[in-house]
């Protein structure tokens, strides 16, 4: 009788096969000689010769040489097959970043934005906008550069440095618009239970209500530029101001308040991996927090208003959220699963209602920012 878990295979006593030893042949690794690629092709292996073209023309982007690496790129993509779409995307990148390089930056748009419409998924879609982005920035394009981030923003939207790319971009436009007539601030007035300030979202109107009489200071001041304090006895007069001052006012007053969100928002991205990072990835990300922090300076960003971004732009920074939301990006690669939304929708998710909130909604009273600084005195 076989006792339940006491019974044994045939197998196990079956006699064991005679092992027969093979010698193996000696193994002799190929040794090449430093830039061995750059001597003459004698090779009819079209995979021989695609591989010395690219590694010449790699090595002569590295030293500067971008007529010879244009040359030897475009030796190597003619070897390359339609089949092989990764190379051909890789030698095509880098035929981009030549052509700009070498002063055609049309040539290099072009290719880019072939290279936009055959992506097929996100890690594709993200290689190219980052070439754009590089190809915007050579040009000084900082419009384009900025609707190139927002793309990338709204395909990662937890990337600090991209809201700090942003934000940047944001603050060099701030920086470059005239200043017209008095140094001005806006204050913020507190949202109405009606929601009459054009504030709908009742968490909106309880974010607003903490900074009930508070001016925000610095939108329309530049550092170092002299300061038209008004006089006591026109204080509080209605002052009459053209039409291109108020537009003049109005744009500065939101590109201000655009780059103190994507500062605030990369801050709080970069805190959350703080913990998480290598030696050297922790010190670029403090030296990166620093940067941000010296920004916020220059922009003159007061604690209330602050206080309030902070809390809108940390709404959705929740670990167990973003986690999920990594699993379903690396779940779903295709770009048939992500959609990439329009400028005006990045704008009414990440800037209008914030600034819905921070500024009164139809007529702005606004005060002297020497005025402000006298009173904080």
């Amino acid at each position: 009788m076989e006792v339940f878990g006491f019974d044994f295979d045939d197998s196990v006593f079956a006699e064991t096969r005679d092992r027969v030893a093979v010698t193996l042949s000696s193994y002799k690794a190929k040794y090449c000689e430093p830039e061995w690629f750059c001597e003459e092709v004698s090779t009819d292996d079209e995979l021989e010769k695609q591989k010395v073209f690219k590694f010449r023309a790699d090595l002569a982007y590295r030293r500067h040489d971008y007529e010879k690496a244009l040359r030897e790129y475009l030796n190597c993509f003619s070897l390359v097959p339609d089949s092989n779409i990764a190379i051909r995307r890789d030698v095509l990148e880098s035929l981009s970043r030549c052509y700009c390089r070498l002063g055609r930056p049309e040539k290099a748009l072009e290719i880019a934005e072939q290279l936009r419409k055959d992506a097929t998924n996100t890690g594709h879609l993200s290689a190219v906008l980052n070439l754009q982005l590089t190809l915007h920035c050579s040009s000084g394009e900082l419009r384009k550069q900025i609707s190139t981030l927002q793309d990338l923003i709204s395909l990662m939207p937890c990337n600090p440095c991209h809201w700090k790319k942003l934000g940047m971009a944001y603050l060099n436009i701030f920086k470059s618009l005239p200043s017209s007539g008095p140094a001005r601030t806006a204050t913020v007035s507190p949202a109405r239970p009606d929601g009459c300030n054009g504030v709908a979202d009742p968490s909106q109107r309880r974010s607003s209500d903490c900074l009930e009489g508070v001016s925000i200071a610095g939108p329309y001041t530049r550092h170092g530029e002299e300061e038209n304090p008004i006089s006591d006895s026109h204080r509080g007069e209605p002052e009459v101001k053209t039409t291109t001052e108020e537009q003049g006012n109005e744009e500065a007053q939101d590109v201000w308040l655009r780059a103190c969100v994507c500062f605030v928002r990369s801050s709080l991205l970069f805190r959350m991996v703080k913990f998480q990072q290598s030696s050297f990835v922790s010190q670029s990300n403090r030296r990166a927090r620093e940067e941000i922090e010296g920004a916020l300076r220059t922009l003159d960003l007061k604690e209330e208003v602050l206080r309030v971004i902070t809390e809108v732009m940390g709404e959705d920074l929740v670990s167990e959220k973003l986690k999920e939301e990594s699993q379903e990006t690396e779940n779903c690669s295709s770009l048939a699963s992500v959609q990439v939304p329009c400028e005006t929708d990045f704008e009414e998710r990440w800037f209008n209602r914030l600034k819905r909130m921070v500024f009164k909604s139809g007529n702005q009273e606004l005060l002297s920012y020497s005025d402000t600084k006298k009173n904080e005195g």
